[in-house]
């Protein structure tokens, strides 16, 4: 629809471009590729608003701006394979299809992403592998990755997933310690079999990827 189309021109001018997205292969994928598609019907009004489209008690779509932010940081090469982790729409995976040479996405339960293969397979998007498991476990049988992206806020990022990144691999997400805190952007690169180096970026308050919430505390 129209008015769907001057939506998504408007998030590229009004919220992207003002807010340090600079790639202009990123940008022109935000201007084509349809958030609203991705969408449940009762959501698709909501597609280009500049905050998280929530799906359930679980689940969200990130605003456009953190998400941008996240795959520029993630510096995406022809090459790379990506471990997509939190993606409950199919639109990232969409997105990063065009950035990278495969993309692994990870699904919590079978049928979850069925839409977005539809979508996929509509659009010739042939290079989406999803795998069925629990986003903290990642997907260790096909690591290593150039690339793990986690799209939203993680309290902590399990030693398992750091173990899957390849050498030179990065692993973007928001790191959120406290919930009552914003988090930032953190970008881990592994540097050798047992170094990894850690730049934080902008501020954020996305909300947690299922299975990275903070764990609660009984104290007695």
């Amino acid at each position: 629809m129209a008015h769907f189309a001057q939506s998504r021109k408007n998030m590229v001018d009004c919220q992207l471009a003002p807010n340090g997205i600079t790639d202009d292969k990123l940008m022109s994928l935000f201007a084509d590729i349809p958030r609203e598609f991705f969408l449940p019907e009762d959501k698709k009004s909501y597609a280009y608003v500049d905050e998280d489209i929530l799906l359930n008690e679980q689940e969200f779509l990130l605003e456009p701006v953190v998400h941008a932010r996240l795959m520029q940081y993630a510096d995406f090469k022809e090459t790379d394979v990506l471990l997509n982790i939190g993606d409950s729409t199919g639109y990232v995976s969409a997105i990063a299809a065009n950035l990278v040479a495969t993309v692994v996405t990870l699904e919590k339960q079978t049928g979850q992403l069925d839409r977005a293969r539809e979508i996929w397979a509509e659009h010739s998007t042939c290079n989406v592998a999803t795998i069925t498991g629990q986003y903290p476990d990642g997907s260790a049988e096909n690591a290593p990755y150039d690339v793990i992206l986690i799209n939203g806020a993680v309290s902590a990022i399990p030693e398992s997933l750091l173990d899957q990144l390849a050498l030179g691999g990065r692993l973007v997400c928001v790191k959120r310690s406290n919930a009552l805190e914003p988090g930032r952007i953190q970008i881990i690169s592994r540097i050798s079999e047992n170094q990894f180096s850690t730049l934080d970026k902008n501020d954020s308050s996305t909300p947690y990827v299922d299975g990275f919430e903070p764990q609660e505390e009984f104290v007695l």
